[in-house]
């Protein structure tokens, strides 16, 4: 038989069984792994979930053929809410109309008894690009688009052009005469409205051709005009709005307005708000040194709140859940009693004195009066007036014609041996730092009409300043102004027809404002004369 023939083979020896029975063994093992492991593809595959997970016998290689997790969300058809995403408190939307729609609501005010710092609820901000293209530049003004579920306002097609100007409009409830034209509200002072009952009706609107010629002739295009993604903060945000361009108007524009908010913030020592938002100039309080930014940084303005980066993106707009607008110009002229006082003044440069490390405290004259009548002294450096002249020779701007030649004259005369003229020859390249100790070791100033005049909170009380120029129109001159800093203000403008060769006033080149000039050694010596009678009072 078949088994007879192998009978006597040495297939059935000891040894030959031994390995049939391993390999037997072994093929009995492969065939229990593999089925052990066999995938069900009927079961449902979770997302997220690591369902490649198919053993040690799988390669590195072999995996990344496989999709799964969110990769897989997207192959079968993610849900609407995939193109939301949210970072950092803000909700990042591809789309418009993925947006969930939002009801404004304000202006109201933060503080009823101070005013200027107004809370709006589900609003997004533009930016007036023609503003940049106007003479001189502007870089505070901004759109508001208000979303609203009134039909009569709705029904307006010219709903979503602004105003062509907001200046005067104190509180959204003022009246305008452009109201009668485009059928709705103005908005206030540097926010000009526009409504819509989305983000998507809003840009549908002002892409309209009537709509956008209307905001060309106003001087009020808008961006972004088209739409591509919105971010949304959640967190409440500051809208902080200032002229990157002129610092002196900045300064009584927004910080005027904000400082007594600020005070009521230390002192509370709660800011209501998480983050602060800048169209004005990019990087504001983190590492930009534009004048106006380094003091509000020195001041901690807004106490922890960050800054949020902005993208230059003509197709993206920012909309707030909750946005503080602090109304530019409110106390532009200090006209709000008891909102800017003298001590609210003092404290806010006392620490601007220490953040810059400067010599003299602000009540260096009071001190140096006390110790002289006591018989002390405070050492030589006060044993002259120190003016500092600025001709602004090195700007495209008004430009003093040979104020060097007149300072070289007053230097030889014997009554102003005590007096020190010291001269600046650019303020721009000077830091905020030099700028702040220039002023502050001055007795009295006298220069060119222009924003480095701002550089006046460094000075000590009692300084004495003096504006020139053919046409000088100054905040810091403002009486109120100088009340608060214990010191005062004289502006010397054009020389009018009849002055005497005593007058002491320019000689301009032009029938122009900003012309250049020059005075006469005559009236210089006047100047000088009546400077140094002010600081001896």
């Amino acid at each position: 038989s078949f088994p007879g023939a192998y009978a006597n083979s040495s297939f059935l020896n000891p040894r030959t069984m031994s390995l049939v029975a391993a390999a037997l063994v072994l093929l009995a093992l492969a065939a229990f792994h593999s089925s052990s492991e066999t995938i069900d593809h009927s079961a449902p595959i979770a997302a997220g979930s690591n369902t490649a997970n198919l053993g040690a016998s799988n390669s590195e290689s072999s995996s990344k053929s496989i999709t799964y997790g969110e990769e897989h969300m997207e192959i079968v058809g993610s849900p609407k809410e995939a193109h939301v995403h949210e970072y950092n408190k803000v909700r990042y939307f591809d789309k418009p109309d993925k947006m969930t729609p939002m009801i404004s609501k304000g202006p109201n005010l933060f503080n009823q008894d101070m005013g200027g710092l107004h809370l709006f609820e589900e609003v997004c901000v533009t930016n007036n690009m023609d503003a940049l293209r106007w003479t001189p530049m502007e870089t505070s003004l901004r759109g508001l688009v208000y979303f609203t579920g009134d039909q009569d306002i709705l029904d307006n097609e010219k709903r979503c052009v602004p105003c062509k100007d907001t200046k005067g409009l104190e509180g959204w409830d003022s009246a305008s005469p452009e109201e009668a034209v485009l059928g709705h509200k103005c908005g206030m002072n540097g926010l000009h409205a526009m409504f819509a009952s989305s983000v998507g009706d809003w840009s549908e609107c002002i892409s309209r051709e009537e709509n956008m010629k209307l905001m060309e002739e106003y001087g009020q295009t808008q961006s972004p005009l088209d739409v591509d993604t919105v971010h949304l903060f959640t967190q409440p945000t500051f809208l902080l709005q200032f002229n990157v361009l002129d610092t002196e108007v900045s300064m009584f524009d927004m910080l005027m307005t904000y400082l007594p908010h600020w005070q009521y913030f230390r002192d509370n020592n709660e800011f209501p708000f998480d983050s602060v938002i800048s169209h004005s100039l990019e990087g504001c309080l983190s590492h930009n040194h534009h004048w106006f930014c380094e003091i509000l940084h020195q001041i901690n303005a807004f106490g922890p709140a960050k800054e949020i980066p902005w993208e230059s993106d003509e197709k993206t707009l920012y909309c707030f859940k909750q946005l503080f607008y602090n109304e530019v110009g409110y106390q532009r002229n200090l006209d709000k009693d008891d909102l800017v006082t003298k001590d609210l003044l003092g404290e806010f440069r006392e620490i601007l004195f220490r953040k810059f490390a400067l010599s003299r405290r602000r009540n260096h004259h009071a001190s140096q009066k006390a110790a002289a009548e006591q018989g002390e002294s405070e050492g030589s450096n006060d044993e002259y007036t120190k003016i500092i002249f600025y001709d602004n020779k090195l700007s495209e701007k008004t430009v003093w014609n040979e104020m060097d030649t007149l300072i070289a004259k007053a230097r030889s005369l014997e009554k102003y041996q005590n007096v020190k003229f010291v001269t600046v020859d650019d303020s721009s390249d000077l830091t905020v730092a030099e700028q702040a100790k220039s002023f502050n070791e001055a007795d009295a100033v006298i220069m060119v009409h222009g924003e480095q005049m701002t550089n006046a909170i460094f000075a000590v009380d009692g300084t004495t300043f003096v504006e020139v120029g053919c046409k000088v129109s100054s905040l810091i001159g403002n009486p109120k102004f100088m009340e608060l800093m214990d010191s005062t203000y004289q502006a010397v403008e054009r020389c009018t027809e009849g002055a005497d060769g005593n007058s002491v006033c320019v000689v301009c080149d032009s029938d122009e404002d900003d012309s250049n000039f020059t005075m006469t050694a005559v009236a210089f010596e006047n100047l000088i004369d009546g400077v140094v009678r002010s600081l001896q009072k």
